[in-house]
């Protein structure tokens, strides 16, 4: 990895610029001087989210680490707070399709950015993922990651989740960053916000040593609604330091960002103007330019921010295939709360299914699905949001058409604006036909409702959603609802029995770094680290155009250096197809090589999609996740499985969808293996009743 630093100092070192005095935090730094030196600065500073957010909110999370290293020598001149580097659906997208490690992420930023913060996004107990950890897990995590400030959120605004992280992360002396998630809704009030601020508070023992974020994921707070807001904040806690984050969806984040700093708000989250597209932070440079232009003075190396702009410029042509085909801004979101991150990877899941066109029905549908369940379209609740509710207009389309999705929309809207959620209210069909709504909802969504994630901030759903959505056990379940956080009902995990289940698969022992992975992301970790035994660093040295592309035409080649020794590929010709398969012949280091390449045509496997009575089908298209469940472990032909027993988990939109037994039987045959990718019907099981 040495050579790839070397790249990218040189790249620095050739700017020739001299640091002057805009840095003035540094990691090293304890939080309470951290706090004090933020309170005490002129005027706001800001944070760049160029390398995490900007690429999670409008690219699909593709960024490569290849590229944003060329912004790391300008971002350490340039004055800011932190850099997002990290965290959030980055480490995941980054081990599952960019083969690339956050550990090395770090390492490489170290070293190209020495005076800066790095930051992380933290989902409370699901730390990187997209489900509750034990506690034990998070605390071995959150103590093994070399990250300085730690943003942590709870979609839920359960700060009772923040705890574990909490206390791991000051206890090493890093900048503890609690989250208010933000949204506006006639409970979202004011009292509301500054009961959360409080228990934040009390959590972290004051305000000395943390700072304070306002999370508006989706962009929906007006000007004056994020004024009002951070002034009361303000007024109750005078010395607080808050950081304001927004994204631009609106349109109106210029203005919302100017009310914020006009009530105290003191650090604000930007990203390269020339990265912004609709989704993601407003621009740095315009940020800049708008405050000093309103006389709020603004801690920034304004050369070196227009260096990384240009940067950007030079390698952003290489995502555009990533970027979301809903463009333009959509001040609409302040209806239906789609967050940033969630449009892009929502937008690709739904042209991959085939129902793009029902885009704007599902965004509808969210909107009135908001009403009558109260939490934070910000992960891993925008994937709980999109998945029920897309689900929920596919089956009306394939059962009534386009036809049907009108008739689910017009049916949600009497119930919620005219009848005011009064299901008593609604004629027995209508009543009748609300109580099969959540009847095949997600996994995740009835642990939702189960109280799994923490508790909902406006209490539970009515009733008639549990018999909507668990039938006739709808009673029971209500019964087995957790009040407690994940911290209190979760058994702690056995570490070393995972270490050693690593272990045995790869036939060696892990890293302590491809562990760490594995705790968070078992399936698509191993994907990775098998990459990269395989292929090695090249993901971190390969050009993003041959990354994505590879080498097209007879001649083409690439060049690189990684450890310190130069490398060369070459295409030197491309064979014709033979029943499927492709012959390559490549020259690499002046040593001819030929590889043989599958099509679209070569011999497959054929699906078998369930037919008969007793097989068992896919629900969704997804990955099969879990084969039986954790308590009895694979599941294996012959054995004998038992009525609502889990014999099989689909992930789908990083969200998992258990697979239950609809009665006593024997197993004739499992038809799917680990990691396989399924469609909707395809076949499962075989089973027989008892």
């Amino acid at each position: 990895m040495q050579s790839i630093l070397q790249k990218y100092l040189l790249l620095g070192l050739r700017s020739g610029c001299r640091m002057k005095d805009y840095v003035f935090v540094k990691p090293g730094m304890s939080p309470k001087d951290i706090v004090k030196t933020v309170r005490s600065l002129e005027g706001v500073c800001l944070t760049s989210t160029g390398m995490r957010d900007a690429g999670q909110s409008d690219y699909k999370n593709r960024h490569r680490i290849y590229d944003l290293l060329t912004l790391a020598p300008h971002y350490n001149r340039m004055g800011l707070f932190s850099a997002e580097c990290h965290g959030g659906a980055r480490w995941h997208v980054g081990i599952m399709n960019r083969r690339e490690s956050p550990f090395d992420e770090i390492d490489l930023l170290r070293e190209l950015m020495p005076d800066v913060l790095l930051q992380t996004l933290i989902r409370e107990t699901n730390l990187w993922g997209y489900r509750p950890y034990p506690k034990n897990v998070i605390e071995y995590v959150a103590a093994r990651v070399d990250v300085d400030v730690w943003r942590c959120f709870s979609f839920l605004n359960d700060v009772r989740n923040m705890r574990a992280v909490a206390e791991v992360v000051m206890k090493r002396g890093k900048l503890f960053e609690p989250t208010i998630s933000f949204t506006v809704a006639e409970w979202t009030t004011n009292d509301y916000y500054l009961g959360v601020v409080q228990e934040i508070v009390d959590l972290c023992g004051g305000i000395e040593e943390i700072i304070l974020c306002i999370k508006d994921m989706a962009g929906v707070g007006s000007i004056k609604r994020i004024g009002e807001l951070i002034d009361a904040i303000k007024q109750k806690f005078p010395e607080l330091v808050i950081q304001y984050h927004r994204h631009s969806t609106d349109g109106l984040a210029l203005p919302a960002y100017l009310s914020a700093a006009q009530a105290g708000a003191k650090i604000f989250d930007v990203e390269e103007d020339s990265l912004v597209r609709f989704y993601g932070q407003p621009p740095i440079l315009g940020v800049q330019a708008y405050f000093e232009e309103s006389v709020i003075p603004v801690n920034l190396n304004r050369k070196e921010a227009e260096a990384a702009v240009q940067k950007v410029r030079d390698w952003i042509g290489h995502y555009e295939w990533a970027e979301s085909p809903f463009k333009g801004y959509d001040h609409t979101v302040i209806l239906h709360k789609m967050p940033g991150g969630a449009f892009p990877s929502s937008f690709e899941q739904a042209d991959k299914g085939g129902f793009l066109h029902f885009m704007p029905a599902i965004l509808k549908v969210m909107s009135l699905y908001n009403k009558i369940v109260h939490y934070f379209d910000v992960t891993p609740g925008s994937q709980i949001t999109w998945v029920t509710c897309s689900g929920i207009v596919n089956r009306y389309a394939k059962e009534k058409g386009e036809a049907g999705v009108r008739h689910l929309i017009k049916l949600l809207s009497k119930f919620i604006e005219e009848k005011s959620l009064d299901i008593a209210s609604m004629d027995k069909h209508e009543q009748e036909e609300l109580l099969r709504l959540f009847n095949n909802a997600p996994g995740d969504f009835k642990n939702l409702l189960l109280g799994h994630y923490g508790k909902l901030p406006r209490g539970w759903p009515p009733d008639w959603v549990y018999r909507s959505t668990f039938g006739d056990e709808w009673e029971n379940k209500i019964k087995e609802r957790i009040e407690l956080s994940p911290l209190d009902s979760l058994d702690d995990d056995d570490i070393e029995k995972f270490r050693k289940e690593l272990s045995d698969t790869l036939g060696r022992i892990p890293t302590e770094e491809e562990f760490i992975l594995y705790l968070m992301h078992p399936k698509d970790a191993f994907g990775m680290i098998e990459f990269r035994e395989k292929y090695g660093e090249a993901p971190l040295v390969l050009p993003t155009n041959v990354w994505r592309e590879g080498l097209k035409n007879h001649g083409d080649r690439v060049e690189f250096e990684l450890w310190g020794k130069p490398y060369c590929v070459e295409l030197v010709s491309v064979g014709a197809e033979h029943e499927g398969l492709i012959h390559v012949v490549m020259r690499v280091n002046n040593k001819t090589r030929v590889y043989t390449v599958e099509t679209p045509r070569a011999k497959k496997v054929e699906i078998r999609m369930a037919k008969a009575p007793h097989d068992i089908a896919a629900p969704i298209t997804g990955n099969v996740w879990r084969i039986g469940n954790p308590e009895r472990g694979i599941l294996r032909a012959g054995d004998i499985v038992h009525k609502r027993e889990e014999i099989a988990n689909l992930e789908a939109m990083k969200m998992e969808n258990a697979i239950v037994a609809p009665f006593d039987g024997h197993v004739i045959e499992v038809c799917v293996k680990l990691n396989d990718a399924v469609i909707e019907g395809q076949l499962l099981f075989i089973l027989e009743k008892i």
